[in-house]
């Protein structure tokens, strides 16, 4: 079955443009490196000498870049700009649209380069994993692939993920599921945002050929802090649905979303997910659809990790001689980029 970072000290540069940003901490060294993103109370610089390092935001003194940059401030609203002046002693003095505009250090809560100049492919994000389990007693054989990709922009996030889940029994008693989707997250003030969704679905355990769901959303992110973001959005959702015995439904469905984030930020570095998402029916009356996913994932060495995971899918109202439930654990290691 699949299943430290150095010190801080002085890196030198080798002239790249990519390795231009400089990090002065309070203890007087100073880093120069790629600067990546500040989430979690950890700033991910990338370096020649040091591969990728995590610095303590409070260890900063200052910050030298000519990235544009998102600045994200703990109660969900952005500014979005080059930094001029940085004394995190007190503020980031931010040149948003060539406006001055300064950000007390203290509402600081994540900074997100925008590479505006770079191609679409250079700013995609993400990660892809795999994992494979044989049991010769049983003679079954379980694969699974995963991806994750992510493209941010100022106002904006997209997302595209993928799954395949195939087990492989006997020649006639295989089941094989599948999740194809992209979410497109629009950030407005005071934490709130709203999505749209749409995606593909197979599940052959539930007697689900083929679903197509399309769906949007409000919601806001209720709890936004270094160690742990929840968030909650509802809204409505079509459903097409062609079933392994031979019928055809479409429905419209309520669409109640909810996702959890813990994380451990000493080494390793590690993240708890827990999504649910409830569809409960509107145009299809007494239905319920409810798919939960766990995943926890710890970093094995820098963007290597391994990944658990278990998931749910409940339907009270499958296929005929179909399933209700279907649900499974899943382990895999993967890498991110």
């Amino acid at each position: 079955m699949l299943t430290g970072f150095p010190a801080p000290a002085i890196a030198q540069s080798d002239g790249s443009e990519s390795y231009t940003d400089k990090l002065h901490l309070k203890n007087g060294d100073t880093i120069s490196g790629d600067l990546k993103q500040l989430d979690r109370g950890k700033l991910r610089l990338k370096t020649l000498t040091m591969d990728t390092v995590y610095i303590n935001w409070i260890d900063i003194e200052s910050i030298d870049s000519n990235k544009y940059l998102r600045i994200g401030r703990t109660d969900g609203t952005f500014n979005n700009g080059v930094i001029k002046k940085s004394d995190l002693t007190d503020s980031l003095v931010i040149l948003d649209r060539g406006q001055e505009v300064e950000v007390p250090i203290l509402v600081v809560a994540s900074i997100q380069p925008i590479r505006v100049k770079e191609s679409f492919w250079r700013r995609l994000e993400g990660d892809v994993s795999g994992g494979i389990d044989y049991g010769k007693a049983s003679d079954i054989l379980l694969i699974n692939l995963s991806s994750n990709l992510r493209f941010r922009e100022e106002k904006y996030e997209l997302e595209f993920a993928a799954n395949w889940n195939e087990t492989t029994r006997t020649p006639d008693n295989n089941s094989s599921r599948a999740e194809l989707g992209t979410t497109y997250t629009r950030f407005l003030r005071n934490r709130w945002f709203w999505k749209a969704s749409g995606g593909f679905e197979r599940n052959q355990e539930l007697g689900i050929d083929l679903r197509t769901l399309v769906g949007a959303s409000a919601g806001r992110y209720l709890v936004q802090r270094p160690t742990v973001r929840f968030e909650l959005n509802a809204g409505l959702a079509g459903n097409w649905e062609n079933r392994t015995d031979n019928t055809t439904t479409t429905s419209v469905e309520g669409m109640l979303r909810s996702s959890l984030d813990i994380f451990k930020l000493s080494l390793p570095v590690t993240r708890l997910s827990v999504n649910v998402n409830v569809f409960p029916g509107i145009t299809e009356s007494g239905r319920l659809r409810v798919n939960t996913n766990i995943n926890l994932r710890n970093e094995i060495v820098r963007d290597l990790f391994w990944d658990l995971t278990f998931y749910s899918t409940y339907d009270n109202k499958p296929a005929q001689d179909a399933e209700s439930e279907d649900f499974g654990i899943v382990t895999s290691i993967g890498a991110s980029f």
